[in-house]
């Protein structure tokens, strides 16, 4: 249902707001404030996560709350929210299964909390903070969620009235005199809720907890050594360039370790409950340590968060020779990275070196196989990887194309249907080689005579639709570019000129608020069972919010990052 997922967007978007802050340009950078920070500074939270946690995502530092506040609002359509209600409330009468019918109803009660708060009061009269301190992180494998509350009496009150609205009645329980409760029915684990010192705590633990476990969870009993004794998360904000906002990691080795041989008894006390067996790595042990020394892990973070927009990243950690490897497979496409046009989707990848590199890692496998029963899957998969880059239509193409990328300069409708006016660029080693190949399945790209360096083309072809436009081509040493419905020829000799990100970008694309509004144009002009009148009023209100969203994937120094961000207008 997507009116639930949407929903689901608006409550996440408060706890964006509620779980991290805003910066502010006359603030010192993300790396001089770690630096200017003293050790007796560090977040209280951070107390509670251990060194040694497999995972963490945790805010080191918390920012001015009307700022985070306004962020939320500026994210957040107008209107979208009570819409939202609505349509879930019509359609609660037609679930059938009482879990989804429980979930959508507690839905249902957040967001009429939620639709109330026009203020920073507001909020805090619900007993939310916006901006707090936040963690959540393991103790072994055992997830633990903890956030700062404005006021726990307030959000005491608010919790009850969600509970019920969703018509929900959780049990309670005490344990060493910290009193919790119980969200879930019966069974092997149970979600479970606190309020304690301010902070709201959410985690799930077998039914049959131990007290001296549960005072680990609920924090009575802090760990021996944690991430702030450590600075542990302050080095990686600034070895990855993170804003204190938020920022974590999950460690692959500790992650491995802590399933096979756990060392916290809540790993333990978890996979009893759910009658799991240990995985029995004793055979796989110089496996695991292959594949974890080469990926040792994910980490997470944002390098820029404010009232003008964010940027959110996530890299997967390799070593040293997959990242050469990998940018080796990057190649210079023109324009690349640019944010010109309404929207643009691009890809930099060399094929004759990916294919090499996929024939280098396959055969590496071939020779030294992963030993173990549990892997084995590994390595029958870059043997299919293999025979797959191999065929004979990759090798046709691979041998001379690196790259495309197309952009979208206009979208309208022109009776009756949609039609637009756009660039796509073809990078490539062997342009002749590749319009060559080409030609075979496209004579009129053949019959052209387009050459590097040669003048602008006009395509001519029965095959195109009348009312299609002008189709125009031009070459270079390094790329062919097609441009449909140009106003001026000379613009793709300009574009094969455009030059490349200098960031190894695997690939990269944006999206403008025009481009959301001239979606919604065609959206409303062509009928769709699909798309409803509140689908199409959300784009329109994304075109008034957003200037222009980036997504991305680049080769850096630890591996492969995927980033996305958004310009606010």
């Amino acid at each position: 249902m997507k009116t639930k997922l949407s929903l689901a967007v608006s409550v996440a978007l408060l706890s964006a707001g509620m779980l991290t802050g805003c910066s502010d340009d006359k603030e010192p950078t993300a790396a001089a404030t770690q630096q200017e920070t003293p050790k007796n500074n560090v977040a209280p939270m951070l107390q509670y996560i251990p060194a040694d946690s497999p995972y963490f995502m945790a805010t080191r530092e918390s920012m001015p709350e009307q700022e985070a506040f306004d962020f939320y609002r500026r994210m957040q359509p107008q209107g979208s929210l009570e819409s939202n209600l609505d349509e879930l409330r019509r359609t609660l009468p037609e679930i059938g299964d009482d879990v989804q019918h429980s979930l959508v109803t507690l839905l249902i009660a957040m967001g009429e909390e939620l639709d109330s708060v026009e203020t920073l009061d507001d909020a805090h009269a619900l007993g939310l903070k916006m901006g707090p301190q936040a963690a959540l992180y393991g103790l072994g494998i055992l997830p633990v969620l903890r956030f700062e509350l404005h006021d726990e009496d307030a959000f005491r009150e608010t919790l009850q009235r969600i509970l019920t609205k969703a018509d929900l009645n959780p049990s309670t329980a005490t344990t060493n005199g910290t009193d919790y409760w119980v969200l879930t029915p019966e069974g092997p684990v149970n979600a479970i809720l606190a309020i304690i010192d301010q902070q709201l705590l959410l985690s799930l633990v077998p039914q049959d907890a131990s007290d001296e476990l549960l005072a680990q969870v609920l924090g009575s009993t802090p760990p021996d050594s944690n991430i702030g004794d450590t600075s542990a998360l302050a080095e990686l904000e600034q070895r990855h360039g993170f804003t204190p906002y938020g920022a974590g990691q999950i460690n692959a080795s500790r992650l491995l370790s802590e399933l096979s041989t756990p060392t916290h008894p809540g790993t333990q006390a978890l996979m009893d409950a759910v009658e799991a067996e240990q995985l029995d790595l004793s055979a796989c042990q110089a496996d695991i340590d292959r594949i974890t020394s080469r990926f040792p892990g994910l980490v997470m973070g944002m390098r820029e968060y404010n009232l003008d927009g964010l940027e959110m990243n996530l890299i997967l950690e390799t070593d040293e020779g997959i990242v050469s490897d990998l940018r080796a497979l990057t190649t210079q496409v023109p324009g690349l990275g640019s944010t010109e046009g309404m929207a643009s989707l691009g890809m930099g990848l060399n094929l004759p070196v990916l294919l090499q590199t996929v024939q280098k890692y396959a055969r590496e496998v071939r020779q030294n196989p992963f030993s173990c029963d549990e892997l084995q899957d590994l390595n029958n998969a870059w043997t299919e990887i293999n025979v797959a880059m191999n065929n004979p239509a990759t090798m046709m193409i691979g041998s001379a194309l690196s790259g495309l990328r197309a952009r979208i300069d206009s979208l309208t409708m022109t009776d009756g249907e949609p039609t637009g006016t756009g660039i796509l660029t073809i990078a490539s080693q062997n342009p002749l080689g590749l319009l060559s190949t080409v030609s075979a399945f496209a004579p009129e790209l053949g019959a052209l005579g387009l050459e590097p360096g040669g003048e602008t083309k006009k395509i001519k072809s029965m095959l195109l639709p009348p009312d299609m436009p002008t189709l125009y081509a031009a070459m270079s040493d390094t790329a062919i570019v097609l441009g449909a419905g140009l106003s001026d020829s000379d613009a793709l000799q300009d574009e094969l000129q455009a030059p490349a990100s200098e960031r190894d970008l695997l690939l990269h694309g944006h999206m403008t608020g025009e481009f959301y509004h001239s979606l919604a144009d065609v959206m409303e002009q062509v009928p769709s069972d699909e798309v409803s009148a509140s689908d199409i009023e959300l784009f329109k209100q994304y075109a008034e919010i957003y200037e222009n969203m980036e997504y991305g994937v680049r080769v850096d120094d630890a591996g492969v990052e995927m980033n996305f961000s958004l310009d606010l207008k």
